[in-house]
């Protein structure tokens, strides 16, 4: 039972009951009740409307909805209609705007000014409307320092004869770019960025579906066009007469003054400066916060930044890496441990879990256990019960990033943006150098933490994204997770052998703010209702979820040949507070909590390989660097030559330090903590604060850790480095 609605044509009474244009719009948006209704009870609800496409007059009234069987209104008295009118949105009066100036201001002496103002203002608003982009205010007031600024700074400077042909070429790049965003949209669902359009040439393979993409809505784009052109000849052609230097300086001053005025009044440079476009979850919502071009601009400069203004690493830094990496090969190497290859040849299958932590799994309440079906791979299964989240601000990008790349994520920004061109020796990519075919699957938009681009380059050969299911029944941000993976079964059924999927899970994110009441199963008591209480609620529906995914896979014979993996891929975001500590049951004190900040991480071998011995619980501090390492092994390819920060946990791991990406770090006997000026040592043996010499060779051991992480990362050294390492290798055997 869902709350919708109609929207009706208005027409008379009469007239509407004999009329086809009386037929309700059935696909309008469902809004959840939230909970069950009894008869003649009432509940609250906060209807989602969509309004129709084509302005007009209408009669919008709202109604029930029993899927695939009737509207309420088809079987009982018809509820009050309440009248709206859909105006134009503005995109459509703007749109033109560009084509009319051209043709009307064509005999002006500077209508190549006006029509690139008028081109760089308007058309932008095509993509807000097409991608339902909501701008802020410094976005608007960006967007017309673009369109005032250009053309005043070229009539300011540039000869009359130069000026219409750059403010020509600036106006249809400026078309061409807000044309490349709205089919890039359609097709990716978010805006073009330049790794992606340095990687236009492989537009040719698609280009069939991207034609399609093109609508006669667009033709504003390029319509004034040819108009632009006879504007930029006709005013090269025209008798010099140069501008009175009063009135450059009065138009000058007067658009300095406009922009800077209205700069103020929204607190343009304030709000700038404290606006974290590092930390956007995707393009679209800088776009939102620079504008289109604005966006464009920072997207670029942060690109080149990385990468072609980007210092090559120095032979002495390269030197200083190789050798941290050589020092630390026998931590990854598998080849002679009773792990390597027991898993050689067979299919990998991950799921990486939102907002999963390993306090979950063990976790009962109500004397019912929240993951009872994950629960019990701690006894048939390799469980690591010490793993900590070494993701920073990239979140669920940073364990894509630490456990595909096994780098440490950046300590500020996602590297998922600020260098997702960089050459990855990445596990995906490995794996496909062996023979395994390659897919990642996530049911969202692609452009979400720019996958779209870091999945090819992690080296997926194909990436699964929310138009690729039959988006069911969504819970929180996406697909939920049952549907997910049973939608998944039949495609990894088609995969050739041997693959490796990577399937990412979006049932509920932080700060989980409801969870529907059809799939509450557990007593919470006190608990129901509230943010923590819907997180368990969430294990709860995953854990199922998985139970049926893995069964499926055993009907089908996939479970007795494949690896399949389980992890959380980051921690839950909770506050800390002292009723949230007593209902994960860990103390209250920063210790603990820091302590509790653990994924889990589960390794189910195939049903068919002898390896007893490796089953069951692992307390040594892990990262989830050390995946792709251990994983490897598992499957007979050793990673000792690879430059990998992280240890295969399987085979020689020591006891170095399990570092996080801005100053934390654990090992088997000390917590160090770093709280801006204040640094603790905490002895894990005694436990109890520990003077801070004992943490100072590991503390050293960290560092050295984070910065040869962040110069790989940053210097996009790691294929490189692989290169280097392999001739050592080669050399010594």
């Amino acid at each position: 039972m869902h709350l919708s609605y109609h929207w009706l044509w208005l027409v008379p009474r009469e007239i509407a009951s004999r009329s086809r244009w009386d037929v309700p719009y059935q696909n309008g948006i469902r809004t959840e009740l939230g909970r069950a209704v009894a008869p003649a009870a009432r509940v609250s609800a906060e209807g989602r409307l969509l309004a129709p496409s084509v302005p007009g007059v209408y009669w919008l009234q709202w109604d029930m909805v029993e899927e695939n069987v009737a509207w309420f209104a088809q079987v009982a008295p018809r509820q009050p209609r309440a009248l709206v009118v859909i105006v134009p949105p503005i995109v459509w009066l703007l749109a033109p705007l560009p084509l009319l100036i051209a043709i009307v201001a064509r005999r002006l002496a500077h209508a190549d000014v006006l029509w690139s103002a008028a081109s760089l203002f308007c058309k932008p608003f095509i993509i807000v409307h097409d991608a339902l982009l909501e701008p802020t205010a410094v976005a608007y007031w960006l967007m017309a320092v673009v369109a005032v600024g250009i053309p005043v700074v070229a009539a300011l400077v540039l000869p009359r004869r130069l000026r219409p042909w750059v403010l020509l070429f600036i106006g249809i790049f400026g078309s061409l770019l807000i044309l490349a965003d709205v089919v890039y949209y359609r097709f990716f669902g978010d805006v073009l960025s330049t790794p992606a359009l340095l990687g236009a040439h492989q537009t040719g393979q698609v280009w069939g579906s991207v034609r399609t993409l093109f609508t006669p809505d667009l033709i504003w784009l390029v319509a004034d066009w040819p108009f632009a052109v006879w504007i930029a000849a006709r005013v090269t052609l025209r008798r010099a007469s140069g501008m009175p230097a009063l009135m450059r300086a009065a138009m000058a001053s007067t658009a300095a003054a406009v922009l800077a005025v209205s700069g103020m009044v929204i607190s343009a440079p304030r709000v700038l400066a404290s606006t974290p476009l590092a930390q956007m979850f995707r393009d679209r919502a800088v776009v939102e916060q620079l504008g289109p071009f604005g966006y464009h601009a920072y997207d670029a400069w942060n690109y080149a930044r990385s990468t072609w203004w980007r210092p090559d690493a120095s032979d002495a830094d390269m030197q200083d890496a190789l050798e941290w990496f050589a020092e630390r090969t026998p931590l990854r190497a598998a080849a002679g441990t009773s792990a390597f290859g027991v898993a050689r040849g067979d299919n990998l299958i991950v799921v990486q879990v939102e907002s999963l932590q390993d306090f979950a799994v063990d976790l009962d309440v109500g004397g019912r256990d929240v993951m009872p079906h994950l629960r019990r791979w701690s006894g048939d299964a390799v469980r690591f019960t010490n793993v900590t989240d070494e993701t920073s601000e990239g979140r669920t990008s940073d364990a894509e990033f630490a456990t595909m790349a096994s780098l440490l994520p950046l300590d500020h920004g996602a590297a998922a943006f600020r260098h997702p061109g960089n050459h990855y020796v990445a596990l995906p990519r490995i794996l496909r150098e062996h023979g395994y075919a390659t897919l990642s699957a996530v049911p969202f938009e692609p452009g979400f933490w720019n996958r779209r681009v870091t999945h090819p380059a992690y080296g997926f050969d194909r990436s699964l994204f929310e138009s690729d299911f039959q988006m069911t029944e969504q819970i929180g941000w996406g697909l939920n997770d049952r549907d997910f993976l049973q939608q998944m079964v039949p495609r990894l059924e088609r995969l050739p052998r041997p693959f490796a999927a990577w399937m990412i899970t979006l049932s509920l994110h932080h700060p989980f703010a409801d969870f529907p009441a059809q799939h509450k199963t557990l007593p919470l008591g006190p608990l129901e209702g509230t943010s923590f209480g819907n997180y368990l609620h969430t294990m709860r529906f995953f854990d199922r979820a998985l139970d049926d995914f893995t069964a499926a896979l055993a009907r089908d014979g996939l479970l007795d040949h494949s690896v399949v993996v389980v992890f959380g891929d980051h921690d839950a975001g909770f506050a800390r507070t002292d009723e949230v500590a007593a209902a994960m049951r860990v103390g209250g004190d920063d210790v603990s909590w820091t302590l509790n900040d653990r994924v889990p991480w589960f390794v189910r071998l195939p049903t068919r390989a002898t390896a007893p011995d490796l089953r069951g619980e692992r307390t040594m501090p892990a990262g989830q660097t050390d995946f792709a390492p251990t994983i490897l092994g598992l499957l007979g390819i050793d990673a000792g030559s690879l430059p990998y920060v992280g240890r295969n946990l399987l085979g020689a791991p020591d006891d170095a330090p399990v570092v996080r990406p801005y100053g934390d770090w654990l090992d088997s006997h000390h917590l160090f903590a770093s709280r801006g000026a204040e640094r603790v040592c905490y002895s894990l043996t005694r436990r109890s604060i520990a003077d801070l010499d004992e943490c100072r060779n590991g503390d050293l051991a960290a560092r050295r850790t984070r910065d040869v992480s962040r110069r790989v990362v940053v210097e996009d050294l790691q294929e490189r480095l692989r290169q280097s390492l392999g001739g050592r290798a080669a050399a010594a055997r």
